[in-house]
C-alpha cells in the first residue's frame, strides 16, 4: 500500500500485471473506506494484513460492473462487509460477486461523509464518491475519468457522448479539491490536485477530447 496523502492510500493488486488496475483505501475515524477493482482477474489479498492494521474495511465501494470479480467475495468475507454498488450496476455486479448491497442512483449521503454522485456515460449506473480525507474534497471518480498513462480522459461510445458531456457539466459543479480514479497497476499517476478554476478547465479539457 502507498500512501498518496494523509488518510488516503493506493493499493496495488498482489500480482501486478499490464492487464489490472489499482485500488483506493482512505482511513477514517468514521469508518474506512475501500474503493476496490478487482476485475482483470485481481486480487489484493497481499494487502489484507495491511488493511487490517489500519482498522478494516467500513464500506466497500464500487464505481460500476467493470469492477467486480469474485475476489471482491474475498474481501468481503475478510473484513465482514458487503460489496456497494447503484441499484443500476447491481444486477451486473451480482452475476460475479455473492455479498451485493445496492442504494438508489441519485445523489444521496450514502454515509456520514460519504456521498454517492451519479456519473454516467462510461457506464449506465456508474457512480462517483465524495469523500473529505486528509484535509481535502476527494472525488473517488473509478474509472469515469481516468488516466490512461499519457493523459486524463473519458472512454464513452458516441451513442453515451451526450451523457458523458452532461455529467462532466455536473462535475464541474460539485467541490472537489482532487480527483482519484482507479487507473493500470503500471500507471503511477491515479489522483489530479483540482480546485476551483483549476477544476472547471481540467473538465474543460477532457470535454474538448469528446
Amino acid at each position: 500500500m502507498q500512501e498518496l496523502f494523509e488518510d488516503v492510500y493506493r493499493i496495488l493488486p498482489t500480482k501486478v500485471t499490464p492487464s489490472k488496475y489499482v485500488s483506493l483505501f482512505v482511513k477514517r475515524r468514521a469508518g474506512n473506506l475501500l474503493f476496490s477493482c478487482l476485475g482483470g482477474h485481481s486480487s489484493i489479498d497481499g494487502s489484507f494484513d495491511a488493511i487490517d492494521e489500519l482498522g478494516g474495511v467500513a464500506l466497500h465501494l464500487l464505481g460500476d460492473m467493470h469492477f467486480a470479480s469474485r475476489y471482491n467475495d474475498d474481501v468481503d468475507q475478510r473484513f465482514g462487509t458487503a460489496t456497494m454498488c447503484s441499484v443500476v450496476e447491481g444486477p451486473d455486479v451480482q452475476r460475479k460477486v455473492r455479498n451485493v448491497a445496492t442504494f438508489p442512483f441519485e445523489r444521496h449521503e450514502l454515509a456520514p461523509g460519504v456521498e454517492a454522485i451519479p456519473t454516467p456515460g462510461h457506464r449506465p449506473g456508474a457512480v462517483s464518491y465524495l469523500v473529505e480525507a486528509g484535509g481535502r474534497r476527494c472525488l473517488f471518480a473509478g474509472d469515469t475519468i481516468y488516466h490512461d498513462g499519457k493523459e486524463w480522459r473519458v472512454f464513452v461510445s458516441k451513442k453515451n457522448r451526450a451523457t458523458m458531456l452532461e455529467t462532466l457539466d455536473m462535475l464541474a459543479e460539485v467541490e472537489f479539491d482532487v480527483l482519484l480514479a482507479n487507473t493500470g497497476a503500471n500507471n503511477p499517476l491515479c489522483h489530479v490536485e483540482t480546485a476551483g478554476d483549476s477544476r472547471r478547465e481540467f473538465l474543460r479539457r477532457i470535454k474538448s477530447g469528446l
